[in-house]
């Protein structure tokens, strides 16, 4: 069974502090109807003078695009986008969290899930009669921890992340005792 896109969340801490532990986090995508985590492989290939090819590979370098990221007050990312966009604010200004999370198993009490600390910048402003769009792009930049998220944090709107491997489920462990 193949999952549906709303499978892979993803979130921004909008304090934009750069503090798991109180991160406060906005999901992002409401209004856009497509969205991927561009991985960009940075890789080269050289010939050398025997006829051999040799490839380098350099790994990632993430980007992922939030068009359109409509101006709404009631968002609390929005204030910060604004000010990045309009204050052409730069460097550790810019930088926050991104949370991701992939649930595979709507049933499972916790889903895999990703801190990754990144850089948000608008690319611009304005926009059509749709509305005042501030469309940003977010560029990895640092440390990124694996981890998981509970179900019931996510239910409440308040993904809380934990640092680790997703514990095993007790009716796992239960039937295991069993065998």
């Amino acid at each position: 069974m193949k999952l549906n896109r709303e499978a892979l969340a993803h979130y921004l801490d909008y304090s934009f502090k750069r503090v798991i532990s109180t991160a406060t986090w906005e999901i992002i995508g409401d209004d856009i109807e497509e969205m991927s985590n561009e991985l960009n492989p940075d890789m080269e290939t050289l010939k050398n003078i025997l006829g051999q090819t040799k490839t380098k590979d350099n790994g990632y370098e993430p980007t992922m695009d939030a068009d359109p990221f409509y101006a709404d007050p009631e968002k609390k990312l929005y204030p910060k986008i604004r000010d990045i966009a309009l204050d052409r604010k730069k460097g550790d200004e810019c930088k926050t969290l991104m949370l991701e999370v992939i649930v595979e198993d709507t049933g499972a009490t916790n889903h895999l899930a990703y801190v990754q600390e990144v850089i948000v910048k608008p690319q611009s402003y304005g926009g059509d009669t749709g509305g005042f769009n501030i469309p940003f792009q977010v560029s990895e930049d640092g440390k990124r921890t694996k981890g998981y998220v509970s179900a019931a944090s996510l239910s409440s709107g308040e993904p809380e992340f934990t640092e680790g491997a997703i514990p095993e489920e007790a009716s796992l462990q239960n039937n295991e005792a069993l065998s």
